[in-house]
C-alpha cells in the first residue's frame, strides 16, 4: 500500500514540473506513460463569404473575407440636363390698417383680384395653394420725458395682412404675361417673391440616371484598382442616394416686382432656362 501511494505521489510530482515548465502535451503524456492526444487540424476560412470583400494574402490569392470594409468603396453619379416644364410663382398680398378688419378686407380683395386672374389664363384651382396667411400687430415708439427722466414706448398703430400663394404654371411661354397681370390685378398691395422653374414628374429620367450613375461607380472602381495593382471584383454592395432626383437650376430665382400704370408697365422678360438633374449610388466591390 505505501508503494502505491509513492508511486501516485511520484506522478503528481511530474505533471506539476512539466505544466510549470510549459512542457509539449504530448511530451507530458508520454511521461505518464499515456497515448499522445490527437489534436485535428484547424480546416483554413473560406476564400469567399457573402457580404464580405476578400484579403489579400502575401502569395496574392484571396484570403477570407474581413470585417466587410476591406474592398473598393466609390459613389457614382448621374447627370443631364432638361428643359422645366413647370413654373412655381411665389406670389402674395400684403395690407396694413388702423385695425385688423379694415386690413384684412384689404388683402381679401385684392387677393381675390389676383386669384381672379389666374383663373382667367385658365390656371386650375388645384394648382393655386395658400402658402402663408399671417396677421399681426404694428408699433411705433414714442419717446417722452417726465421729471426730467427720458423714456420710450410702444404705441399700437394698426395692424398688417399678408397672404402668400404659390400657382403653377405650364405654359411657360407666357411666364411673364402672368405676372404682369397679377401685379395689376393686385395694384401697390401685390408682392413677386420668387419663382422656380422645375419638371412636373422627373421619375421618368431615373432609369437612365440610375445607368449612369452605376457606370460611373464601376469606372472609378476599375480606375482604383488599377492605380493600387489589384482586381476588381463582384459587386458586394449599392445603395440609391434618393427616391427622386436632385433638381437643380442655374442659380436661385427672386424677384423685387413693383407695380407702375399699365399704359407704362412691360411684361417681365422670364426664362427658365435647363434643369440639372442628378442621382448618387454608393456601391463595394470586392478586390483580389
Amino acid at each position: 500500500m505505501r508503494k502505491v501511494t509513492a508511486i501516485v505521489i511520484a506522478a503528481m510530482a511530474v505533471v506539476a514540473t512539466l505544466a510549470a515548465v510549459s512542457i509539449d502535451r504530448s511530451e507530458a503524456a508520454a511521461a505518464l506513460g499515456l497515448a499522445a492526444p490527437q489534436i485535428a487540424p484547424v480546416a483554413p476560412a473560406p476564400s469567399e463569404a457573402p457580404g464580405n470583400a476578400p484579403v489579400l494574402t502575401e502569395q496574392g490569392a484571396p484570403a477570407a473575407y474581413g470585417d466587410g470594409q476591406a474592398g473598393i468603396w466609390v459613389s457614382g453619379e448621374g447627370t443631364i440636363s432638361v428643359a422645366p416644364d413647370l413654373a412655381m410663382l411665389d406670389f402674395g398680398v400684403e395690407v396694413s390698417a388702423p385695425n385688423v378688419s379694415e386690413a384684412n378686407s384689404r388683402a381679401s380683395t385684392a387677393m381675390d383680384a389676383v386669384v381672379g386672374a389666374l383663373k382667367a389664363r385658365r390656371v386650375k384651382d388645384e394648382d393655386i395653394q395658400t402658402s402663408r396667411f399671417s396677421v399681426y400687430p404694428r408699433y411705433d415708439y414714442i419717446e417722452e420725458e417726465k421729471d426730467g427722466i427720458r423714456s420710450s414706448r410702444e404705441v399700437l398703430v394698426g395692424y398688417r395682412v399678408r397672404n402668400n400663394a404659390t400657382v403653377k404654371l405650364r405654359d411657360l411661354d407666357a411666364v411673364g404675361e402672368v405676372i404682369d397681370e397679377v401685379v395689376a390685378a393686385g395694384g401697390d398691395d401685390v408682392r413677386i417673391n420668387n419663382i422656380n422653374f422645375t419638371l412636373e414628374d422627373s421619375k421618368p429620367k431615373m432609369a437612365q440616371l440610375r445607368e449612369m450613375a452605376v457606370a460611373d461607380a464601376k469606372a472609378k472602381a476599375e480606375h482604383l484598382a488599377q492605380l493600387s495593382d489589384v482586381t476588381v471584383g463582384r459587386l458586394i454592395y449599392i445603395s440609391e442616394g434618393a427616391s427622386a432626383p436632385s433638381v437643380r437650376g442655374f442659380a436661385e430665382r427672386s424677384f423685387d416686382y413693383a407695380y407702375a400704370a399699365p399704359a407704362a408697365l412691360a411684361a417681365p422678360s422670364i426664362s427658365g432656362g435647363e434643369l440639372r438633374l442628378s442621382l448618387r449610388v454608393q456601391a463595394g466591390f470586392a478586390i483580389y
